[in-house]
Parts: structure tokens; C-alpha cells; sequence
């Protein structure tokens, strides 16, 4: 029989079989991990507190007939993530159906609707920030979705979110729309006052996706009811369309000189 022995508790490969132990077997206390493990109670409990402070574990406890009930540690929600889950194959099973059955608008409205429920998720988070604070809300809400995201000043008021994992890249792999949604996302999120590019993309063969945000421009700005200029100059009135710059022609009923200059009176008699 193999005596149990203490080991340190930074033991990574130990704890990582403490939670294959969990999620094999469900709940299990404290003497049952440590005879699958060979362990000392006193070494199986430096391990679980490791695991209970970083999230992975919770302990709680199991009733066993007559006598007081048993602590016992089970996996949390997190503790559950580690191990792999299917989802990417499931969401891209579901949109080939989609695209096939109902067609790809459909697709497109399914991504509109996600778009739509994460801006209100997140819209207290963002609303009316200043630009330092929103930058540093859109990384924290990118972090916490696993894009590992953080936010750095780029001078001249600017600040870039960058994102050095994609966490849906399967799926923005065959369905390029889910990325444009994520940009129109950050612009929903930012509000009018904001304008945010994306200056990288991992999908285009970049390693990271990075969006650069700055204040918008008053002046100097593409108007969209405005389209003549680049800058939103305004292009010559139609009501005036004589001269490229602007300037009025000579009025009709003033036809005299070329230049408009009225002709000298009648001499009175």
C-alpha cells in the first residue's frame, strides 16, 4: 500500500488532477481525493484552497444518513470551463441550417438580434463615459467574453482596444458578417460622439483585432447629407449654378455690362 505523502501546494499536474477526479467522479471530499491520489488530507486541502481562490472549486456539503454531513468540493461553472466544450461546431451547425432553410437574410437578422441584445447588456456600462473610461469599458467587456482584450493611449487623444484572441473564430471564419456586427457593436456602444476604426483583424491574417477610438470631428467630417466634398464642403447651390465657386451670374433684367455693372442713366434733357 502506497503511503500518503505531502506535496507542495503549487503542484500544478496535482491540482489538475484534482479537477479530472471532479469532473469524472462529481463531488468527493477530502479523504476519497486523497486515496485516489495517494495524498495526505492536510495536502489534498493546500490544493482545494488554491482551487476555491481562484474560482474552480466550491466546497459544500452532502448528507450521509444519521451523522453530520460531509464537506465535499465540486467544480464551479468556471471549473467546468476548463474542459473542452463543443459550442463553435453547435452555433456553426445551427447557421448552415439556418442560411440553408430559411436563407441568409435570416442569418443576418439573427446577428442584427445579438447586436441589439449586447448593446443593451452593456449600455450602462458605456453610456456617456468619457473617452478614457470607455475605452477601458469596451476592453474590460471584450476581456470578460475571452477575447483577452486590454486598452492603450495612442496619443493625440486616441485610445486602441485590441483583442489577442478571437473568441468566435470559427464561426467569423465562415460568416465574415459576424465581424462587421462586432465593429457596428463598438459604434453602438461608443455613441455618436465617438468614432472607432478597426486598424487590425486577425480574420485578415493579423495577430490581434485592434480598434482605435478618438473623439468625432465637428468640423472636417464626412456629412452623409452632404456628399460633394470629402470634408463635407458643400457643393454650389442648385438654385445658383452659374459660376463653379458660386458666385451669381449677371441678373436677367440688369443684362447691360458683362460684369453686371449697370449702364450710364439717359441724360435728362
Amino acid at each position: 500500500m502506497t503511503e500518503p505523502v505531502s506535496e507542495p501546494a503549487g503542484s500544478a499536474p496535482t491540482r489538475k488532477a484534482v479537477l479530472d477526479l471532479l469532473k469524472r467522479n462529481g463531488s468527493q471530499t477530502v479523504a476519497q481525493l486523497g486515496a485516489a491520489l495517494a495524498l495526505s488530507g492536510v495536502a489534498v486541502r493546500r490544493h482545494l484552497e488554491v482551487l476555491e481562490h481562484v474560482g474552480l472549486v466550491r466546497q459544500t456539503t452532502r448528507t450521509q444518513g444519521r451523522g453530520r454531513p460531509a464537506y465535499v468540493y465540486a467544480l464551479t461553472e468556471m471549473g467546468h470551463d476548463l474542459f473542452p466544450r463543443n459550442y463553435h461546431q453547435l452555433v456553426a451547425q445551427l447557421l448552415e441550417a439556418a442560411t440553408s432553410e430559411l436563407g441568409p437574410e435570416a442569418v443576418e437578422r439573427l446577428f442584427d438580434h445579438r447586436q441589439q441584445e449586447l448593446a443593451e447588456l452593456y449600455a450602462g456600462r458605456t453610456r456617456g463615459r468619457p473617452l478614457p473610461e470607455l475605452a477601458r469599458a469596451l476592453a474590460a467587456i471584450q476581456d470578460e467574453n475571452g477575447y483577452m482584450a486590454d486598452c492603450a493611449t495612442a496619443g493625440d487623444g486616441r485610445f486602441v482596444v485590441s483583442e489577442h484572441n478571437c473568441a468566435i473564430a470559427r464561426v467569423a471564419g465562415s460568416w465574415p458578417t459576424a465581424c462587421a456586427h462586432e465593429l457596428a457593436l463598438f459604434r453602438q456602444l461608443a455613441g455618436p460622439g465617438v468614432e472607432v476604426e478597426r486598424v487590425a483583424h486577425i480574420q485578415a491574417g493579423d495577430p490581434v483585432c485592434a480598434y482605435v477610438l478618438r473623439a468625432a470631428e465637428r468640423n472636417g467630417r464626412r456629412d452623409p447629407d452632404r456628399p460633394g466634398h470629402p470634408l463635407g464642403v458643400p457643393r454650389t447651390p442648385p438654385d445658383r449654378p452659374g459660376h463653379p465657386s458660386g458666385v451669381p451670374r449677371t441678373p436677367p433684367d440688369r443684362p447691360g455690362h458683362p460684369s453686371g455693372v449697370p449702364r450710364t442713366p439717359p441724360a435728362r434733357p
